[in-house]
């Protein structure tokens, strides 16, 4: 008999719920019976299709407390982030996408500049059924966008959520199911990986991927057999770049709250600070102090995953042998259910750079930790931000604009913050995704709508086109050889003079070249 799954309170280790898995056998019929609702969807104007957005924003509104202890719950963090940091951004991004739907849908002219007795346009339409697998870290605000574009685009969703949060999961199908959509077009698989394993090998028409990089690859491999594409979202270990000249109290809150927010657990979290080397000490101190006044459960919730306690563990166990220095925290509460906040930084007096050479300074960590390090150039700094295998966010803090940006300009990332940090995630209009290992394809924003569809290139003769023959058809001529080569030199030729030398002898070849075939 198969093993139910647990929904369980990670700050107590009680179980909330047992939960049935889906059968991996029956995970292909899901995709199918998608499939034949998304057929009528499609059809359905898109303007009507929006005020689905609308309506589940209105449900989510009404229930947002019961919705909100729900991600407290399940997820551990605290409700205030709960609220601002899962269910305001995709209110936003209902908000947005209810009214730039219909916008992004519509054929767009493609001007012609050459071939003006031609019109092209392009015509876009729903890819099919979307495949959604998504990570326990933000189970509510990842997932729900994406779910969203997908739909008002006119695609059917078959939505896996992390088996460790799979109450939020089905929270998001009672708001889609209250919203007014069709039965059966949002279909929801839960269980561990064998079922996302077996949604991907299903004839799914497109995959959104989020969580590790191990997995992100197996997911990918497996979308190939079928030519399937994909869009992933594999994690970073995020660089903030902290200028001579910043402001330190302003520098650290950033830092604070970039490196601890959601206890550490984003894949767009602060991991990894560069300091200049004239200011290391103060910052140091300065944010061990503001870390300090964090509360438990108020500020910082706990480890929503029991599995990722051994990385931080095995990462924490590896200082000891490279001497970097453990400023505070570094351990378990009594409980286990939280790794304390820590901050990690070279050893005094040290030049081989140890901890640059440990897992917690190269590897995700996924936790409360940050590894601070000192450069002593600018471009050393980008240097050392740009060593990684990812490239999700970054951010670069200093009182010189100019200089922040410019320096943001030559990061190796998806995105690039100045004067701030991680959260852009939750802004609908801006794109999220990453390079290197963090992945490919985005979400949110006019380019991750464009994701969940299909585009359509129309190109079509003008009305009046037909009545004659294109002059590079078959058979070819002289004619039309010189009438070409002069053509070139009219069109493209940099020096006015040299375009209007030419002008007659086109003439003269063209006026041939329709002698020739008869046309005049």
């Amino acid at each position: 008999m198969m093993e139910p799954i647990l929904s369980r309170n990670p700050a107590t280790g009680a179980t909330l719920k047992q939960i049935d898995q889906t059968p991996v056998a029956g995970i292909a019929a899901l995709v199918e019976t998608a499939r034949y609702a998304q057929k009528s969807w499609a059809k359905v104007p898109i303007r009507e299709r929006a005020k689905c957005l609308l309506n589940a924003r209105e449900y989510i509104l009404n229930n947002l407390d019961d919705i909100a202890d729900l991600i407290h719950l399940e997820n551990g963090k605290p409700k205030f982030e709960a609220i601002v940091n899962d269910i305001i951004p995709v209110l936003d991004l209902l908000s947005q996408y209810a009214k730039k739907a219909p916008k992004l849908m519509a054929d767009k002219r493609i001007p012609m500049k050459l071939m003006l007795h031609r019109a092209s346009y392009l015509q876009f339409w729903p890819k099919g059924v979307i495949a959604i697998i998504s990570p326990w870290n933000y189970p509510f605000s990842i997932p729900f966008g994406e779910v969203a574009f997908a739909l008002v685009a006119g695609n059917a969703v078959v939505f896996k959520p992390s088996e460790v949060t799979p109450q939020i999961g089905l929270k998001i199908k009672e708001i889609f199911d209250n919203s007014g959509l069709p039965k059966d077009l949002l279909q929801i698989v839960l269980g561990d990986g064998a079922r996302g394993a077996a949604l991907v090998a299903s004839k799914i028409d497109k995959v959104f991927f989020t969580g590790s990089v191990l997995t992100g690859k197996r997911v990918m491999a497996s979308a190939a057999e079928n030519l399937t594409p994909v869009v992933l979202e594999l994690g970073g270990k995020d660089p903030m770049i902290v200028l001579p000249d910043a402001d330190l109290d302003y520098a650290t809150s950033a830092a604070l709250w970039g490196g601890f927010s959601n206890s550490g657990q984003a894949c767009a979290s602060v991991e990894r600070i560069l300091v200049h080397e004239s200011i290391h000490d103060d910052f140091v101190s300065k944010l061990k102090e503001k870390l300090a006044a964090l509360k438990h459960g108020q500020d910082l919730g706990v480890a929503t995953y029991e599995k990722q306690k051994a990385t931080y563990a095995e990462q924490l166990a590896e200082l000891s042998s490279s001497n970097a220095q453990i400023v505070c925290g570094g351990h378990f509460s009594k409980d286990r259910t939280y790794l304390e906040p820590t901050i990690v930084t070279n050893p005094k007096n040290h030049t081989d750079r140890p901890l640059e050479r440990t897992k917690i300074y190269n590897d995700e960590t996924f936790g409360p930790v940050v590894a601070v390090t000192t450069y002593k150039t600018i471009e050393e700094a980008i240097e050392k931000a740009n060593h990684s295998r990812y490239g999700l966010l970054a951010s670069v803090i200093g009182r010189d604009a100019a200089l922040a940006e410019q320096v943001a300009r030559q990061i190796e990332a998806g995105t690039v913050v100045v004067n701030d940090v991680m959260y852009t995630h939750g802004l609908a209009e801006t794109p999220w995704g990453g390079i290197k290992e963090s992945g490919f394809g985005r979400v949110h924003s006019d380019l991750g709508f464009l994701e969940v569809v299909n585009v359509r290139h129309i190109h079509k003769a003008k009305w009046w086109a037909p009545l004659f023959k294109a002059f590079w058809w078959f058979p070819y001529t002289e004619h039309q050889m010189k009438m070409f080569r002069h053509f070139a030199n009219v069109m493209f030729r940099r020096s006015w003079f040299d375009k209007a030398r030419e002008l007659p002898n086109l003439l003269t070849e063209f006026v041939e070249m329709l002698k020739k075939e008869k046309r005049l």
